[in-house]
């Protein structure tokens, strides 16, 4: 604590730098610590469990070139096709395919006749029954589609399947006693739709979506101008299939643009922009950390130069070495300690501004403190070089010149 007087006394000559230093390591604190969050939620979300069976999926989109085109028959036709090529575990068609992006939405409603505010989103597919194996997700309560249940139309119908399975998820939050199995959903038609069964999980189409999850099924075939099918193979056979379905399609029917893709890929361009941000905000944290511990370097290095004579000066009336390289790192500790809390109440002000406007996470007590933990110790780090070198000032050098 005797230290602490000329420490102070000492600042506040240099007060100019000692302060710049203090904000840049507010402002790095701030920075860092909502940057974290962020690396923290996307990391998570690229995490989450998508409910299939992702690298063993092959997604197939054709466009037919002639006007009379016979889709139903030739989904029939195709999908036969398709399960009897070896490694091939089930194929189905569906009217979107999973985590690419693209896919169709309904609200949904308890009761009939409800208001549009009382309504919950769901991602809607129109599929097979093939489709809980062609996918590898789980059935969990219920049961499956019927052929029988199975119908062919034109989206100006306006049709409405009175069955449908749910994801868990969704069932919860239509039904949060529990009890979804064999209760009945209502769309802006207000026609029942009975909850038949319900699977695990499902992520659906948009990956980014903040209600992600939230899917219904109905056992249907829309008669539109294109075709699309998800197939599931073997693992360790998904290549060799796509080869195979790809060649097997184009010779059935070589009048039609056919476009194939692995789900491993729409999982990785869904995910993109995220694991893109999370590349550039590690990358900054890393920089913003480097920066400060240069500027620290640097800072000590330089009040060692401007008081050898000092330093020469308490060596000669006894002070040891750790005296010396004791009080650089605490009079660094007292710069980052400053700091440190001037970037506390910055990075809360400026997290409390990105939840509001940007739904951003909100910034844990615990991140900010592990945050201002790792900072506080690059600091010190970052200042043990110079005040060792400090230490070992000799008194003749340093008073050579007095």
């Amino acid at each position: 604590m005797f230290e602490l007087k000329p420490m102070l006394s000492a600042l506040w000559r240099n007060k100019v730098a000692a302060l710049l230093i203090a904000v840049q390591l507010a402002l790095t604190l701030a920075i860092v610590g909502n940057a974290s969050v962020i690396v923290d939620d996307r990391q998570d979300r690229i995490a989450r469990p998508t409910g299939m069976a992702v690298e063993d999926i092959v997604s197939v989109t054709f466009h037919p070139t002639n006007s009379d085109f016979d889709l139903s028959g030739a989904v029939q036709a195709d999908l036969d096709m398709i399960r009897r090529i070896p490694g091939v575990i089930n194929a189905t068609h569906t009217s979107h395919i999973p985590i690419s992006g693209s896919g169709s939405s309904s609200d949904f409603y308890r009761e009939p006749n409800q208001n549009s505010l009382d309504g919950e989103t769901a991602n809607i597919y129109y599929t097979g029954p093939e489709f809980i194996e062609a996918l590898g997700i789980k059935l969990i309560a219920g049961r499956n589609f019927t052929p029988a249940e199975m119908k062919i139309f034109n989206p100006d119908d306006h049709y409405t399947s009175p069955v449908t399975i749910v994801t868990q998820q969704f069932a919860d939050v239509m039904f949060p006693d529990g009890n979804a199995l064999g209760q009945f959903l209502y769309t802006g038609k207000n026609d029942p739709i009975e909850i038949v069964g319900i699977v695990e999980r499902h992520l659906g189409a948009w990956v980014t979506w903040p209600l992600a999850g939230n899917v219904a099924f109905y056992p249907a075939l829309m008669d539109i101008s294109f075709g699309r099918y998800v197939i599931r193979a073997e693992p360790g056979k998904r290549d060799q299939v796509l080869k195979q379905v790809e060649e097997k399609l184009a010779q059935r029917d070589s009048q039609r643009v056919i476009h194939i893709k692995t789900l491993s890929e729409e999982f990785d361009e869904g995910y993109a922009k995220d694991n893109l941000m999370v590349k550039v905000l590690s990358a900054v944290i890393a920089m913003l950390t480097f920066i400060i511990a240069l500027g620290i370097v640097g800072l000590t290095f330089f009040w060692i130069n401007q008081r050898r004579k000092q330093i020469g000066v308490r060596r000669a009336l006894g002070a040891t070495r750790a005296n010396i390289s004791r009080y650089f790192l605490l009079e660094n500790c007292l710069i980052a300690g400053t700091g440190i809390a001037i970037g506390m109440a910055a990075a809360q002000i400026g997290n409390h501004f990105m939840v509001s406007n940007f739904s951003q996470p909100a910034l844990p007590l615990s991140v900010m403190l592990a945050c201002s933990l790792i900072l506080l110790a690059v600091s010190l780090a970052a200042a043990l070089v110079p005040a060792l070198r400090a230490a070992n000032i000799s008194p003749a050098t340093a008073t050579r010149s007095v």
